[in-house]
């Protein structure tokens, strides 16, 4: 767990978006795949997952409005009013923890049954998250990955990340397509096929 000195008052925008849901969604369904997860590392996985969302989905899962805060990418409003809205609805718990000079949170889920909303191609960006980030330490996650994407490359502090500069571009039918791998994937295994023919006739048209 990274320490840093106990949240205050943000001095960017409070959250005002109409998307509390998507962000309760996305925080919760990383506090599943990592119960004991602190805010820090909590912030940087929703970042990581915007970030990859919108490299191969043209469009971010959460909500959130970055902005270069202290301790990098963070919307601290819409992070917070997720969090207390998932603790005041019994998904979650907090507790604080002895980190060094300061106090650390680690949130953990409860019981409840969970039904999330993601759509395939979603769900498979959290999963790629989860599964390339979990091992690392929060300030590990800060100073080899976060710190070094594009929006957090020359960002200024205190100002909103220019997020839309890595959207995948809906326009690009040659680029990879994770939808399409996806529902490749789904005929394979429900074994259904085009002929070569077929689909050799499709990239040269695409390619003309």
């Amino acid at each position: 767990m990274l320490c840093v000195p106990p949240a205050t008052q943000s001095p960017y925008p409070l959250f005002t978006g109409t998307s509390l849901k998507d962000l309760k969604d996305l925080e919760l369904s990383e506090v599943h795949a990592s119960p004991g997860i602190g805010h820090t590392k909590l912030a940087k996985f929703a970042y990581l997952a915007d970030l990859e969302a919108r490299k191969y989905l043209g469009r971010p899962i959460s909500g959130f409005t970055y902005y270069f805060d202290q301790h990098g990418p963070f919307d601290s409003g819409g992070f917070f009013a997720a969090v207390e809205e998932l603790k005041r609805l019994g998904y979650i718990t907090e507790n604080q923890v002895p980190c060094g000079q300061y106090v650390g949170y680690e949130m953990l889920p409860t019981s409840l049954g969970v039904e999330f909303d993601f759509s395939p191609q979603e769900a498979e960006v959290l999963r790629y998250v989860a599964m390339t980030y979990l091992s690392k330490s929060a300030r590990d996650l800060c100073d080899d990955v976060v710190y070094k994407t594009e929006p957090m490359v020359n960002a200024e502090a205190g100002k909103p990340l220019r997020m839309d500069q890595v959207n995948r571009d809906p326009d690009d039918r040659l680029g990879f397509s994770l939808e399409r791998m996806l529902a490749g994937e789904a005929s394979a295994a429900a074994r259904r096929t085009r002929p070569m023919t077929e689909l050799m006739d499709e990239l040269r048209s695409r390619c003309q």
